[in-house]
């Protein structure tokens, strides 16, 4: 599995349903760790503030308060952040970036750990000098971290652009003719304010399988409905309840497809 030239990620499953992701830029990525070094730095600052306090009660515990603070500050922020936040920063969040597994699921709590304890390694000598030499290597925008663990940085794109529909730009209007005018907004459906809800990962998803599912017989209709029916039970309880996980999988589907 390679990215495109274009830096788009083809994901392949068994069931034969493709997930598009683009692939992140190196300048986005340092922004976006900038503006987490940032908030680390403010962390830090307390956690010394606190150190240096303590240093007039006993300077071996303000010691220890400065290094363990500091090692859990700069190890924990990033690794609990992309564990409960599913791929994700701030820096990543405000930047609309994610780290996901090669095969476009969603990071576990495992892969969250080794990709940010490598990042020692990446870091060196410094200011990612390893990270960013290994990232060009391989060509496939993984820093040593996502080689360890298994993971790779895409946009994380739940919007699309006008530019990005098939004719989004309006033709010009004959010379005399008026221009028409763009009709109001209508308020959001029902259907789609329930697709809103759902995760993006879960989104993306429903959207491919909408669009293939007349090709796919009931059993693979079945495994995949399988493959992500945690999701599913909290996107339609009552449906999944009622009917188990490929009932809910179908309405979505359909609400996708209105």
């Amino acid at each position: 599995m390679q990215p495109l030239p274009d830096s788009e990620l083809v994901v392949p499953t068994p069931e034969r349903v493709s997930f598009d992701y683009q692939v992140a830029g190196l300048g986005t990525r340092a922004i976006a760790q900038l503006l987490d070094l940032l908030i680390i730095g403010v962390i830090l600052a307390a956690v010394l503030s606190v150190a240096i306090a303590a240093s007039s009660v006993d300077a071996t515990t303000a010691l220890l308060i400065a290094m363990i603070g500091g090692f859990v500050v700069i190890f924990g922020y990033f690794w609990v952040s992309e564990s409960i936040w599913s791929g994700q920063t701030v820096g990543k969040k405000v930047f609309r970036l994610r780290a996901v597994g090669d095969r476009g699921e969603p990071l576990t709590f495992g892969q969250a750990g080794i990709r940010n304890i490598v990042r020692i390694v990446d870091f060196l000598p410094y200011a990612y000098g390893v990270g960013m030499v290994v990232l060009f290597v391989n060509g496939k925008g993984k820093r040593l971290g996502d080689l360890a663990a298994g993971t790779i940085v895409v946009k994380d794109s739940d919007h699309i652009w006008l530019w990005q529909l098939p004719g989004g730009r309006t033709p010009a209007a004959p010379a005399g003719m008026p221009v028409p005018t763009a009709p109001a907004y209508a308020a959001a459906s029902a259907a789609e304010l329930t697709l809103r809800r759902l995760d993006p990962e879960l989104r993306r998803f429903v959207s491919s399988y909408a669009r293939r599912r007349p090709e796919l017989p009931l059993e693979l209709r079945a495994q995949l409905a399988s493959q992500v029916q945690s999701s599913l039970r909290t996107a339609l309880p009552d449906v999944f309840a009622e009917n188990g996980p490929l009932a809910a999988l179908d309405r979505l589907a359909d609400l996708e497809r209105q």
